[in-house]
């Protein structure tokens, strides 16, 4: 039990420090002062002020925030070239960006950190080694297991993934003849790629096995950077089939995410810092989105002042944010209603 409590307030802790460090760095960096430092919310358990500024860690350990003066168009401000709103529109940019970019950057470092000492896992192309089946799959229903080997498609030899699944896709609903090595006997099997509509290609649910690529210190940076890359371009892909309806929902929420982290924690330090890395990504993407209250949505207030030259009128901004925090408040349920559902099974 202290082991899972342990992990979820670290992973948490984690992201939620750093998002909230990098808007202190650029605010302080742009000459903005800063109030208030808080790691969670309520009332103040442990602090200290430093250089005016009050770092608290508060009594509710969900999230954080930074208070700067002048921030809110709402409050009393006295016109200071150090109150935020008295910054350039592009240097408030900078300092909202801050945040999900310092997200970012911890993905990274972690992601970089383990390439040199451990080594990341992926995805083995060079090999026709299946890796995964997918349920309710052409290959599954034929008989494919994980670790069989495709020697052949159609009578012709294949030498890597790049060549096996470029035959596959090239024959949507045809029959076609594997041959498959499993340990030391080899089998022939018939399947039928499956049309998937969105790629316009044949499927028939197999992915690639996984080994581990150590790298050096150079390449362990680019590493790292090249596996965050990864995952927000395969985060915005699974949201844009998401759209289509090509894909069903399968987003994980607070719960769901708590749950994941007590169960990583267990297999190993590596793991939970892999994890550790992926939230952090997602949490900086997520909050990079054009909705109102969260990072993008500030942005994008100060984008359009800044193209059309005249803040964004105060009555306008205050209902695009009650409808972004309706949005958000929605999707919060949404996911946890969902996380609720999967513990339940």
């Amino acid at each position: 039990m202290f082991l899972t409590i342990f992990s979820i307030v670290i992973t948490f802790g984690l992201v939620i420090f750093f998002h909230e460090l990098g808007h202190l760095i650029a605010a302080k960096r742009m000459g903005v002062r800063v109030e208030k430092f808080s790691l969670g919310f309520g009332p103040e358990w442990l602090g200290f002020t430093k250089a005016g500024t009050r770092y608290v860690v508060s009594l509710i350990p969900v999230g954080g925030y930074v208070k700067m003066a002048g921030e809110h168009p709402g409050e009393k401000r006295k016109g200071t070239p150090d109150e935020f709103l008295s910054q350039k529109w592009w240097r408030r940019i900078l300092i909202v960006a801050s945040g999900p970019a310092m997200n970012f950057i911890l993905a990274i470092v972690i992601f970089s950190v383990m390439a040199f000492f451990v080594g990341i896992m992926i995805p083995h192309y060079e090999s026709t080694e299946i890796g995964s089946v997918m349920p309710e799959m052409p290959a599954e229903k034929a008989g494919v297991l994980e670790k069989d080997k495709i020697i052949s498609i159609e009578g012709k030899e294949v030498n890597n993934w790049n060549e096996m699944a470029e035959i596959i896709h090239s024959k949507p609903g045809e029959e076609i003849s594997i041959r498959i090595l499993r340990g030391e006997e080899e089998i022939l099997l018939k399947i039928v790629p499956r049309y998937d509509e969105v790629r316009g290609v044949g499927l028939i649910g197999i992915g690639p096995a996984w080994h581990t690529r150590k790298y050096n210190f150079i390449s362990s940076l680019f590493a790292g950077f090249q596996q965050v890359a990864f995952l927000i371009v395969l985060t915005l892909k699974y949201i844009w089939l998401m759209l289509l309806g090509a894909v069903k929902p399968a987003v994980t929420g607070p719960v769901g995410i708590a749950q994941m982290v007590a169960q990583v924690a267990r297999t190993g330090v590596y793991q939970l810092f892999s994890l550790i890395a992926l939230i952090s990504a997602e949490i900086g993407l997520f909050n990079l989105f054009p909705i109102p209250l969260l990072d993008g949505g500030h942005a994008t207030f100060y984008l359009v002042e800044g193209i059309t030259g005249k803040p964004v009128d105060e009555k306008k901004m205050r209902i695009a944010q009650a409808i972004g925090a309706a949005i958000i408040v929605f999707l919060l349920v949404l996911v946890t209603y969902q996380d609720i559902l999967r513990l339940g099974k």
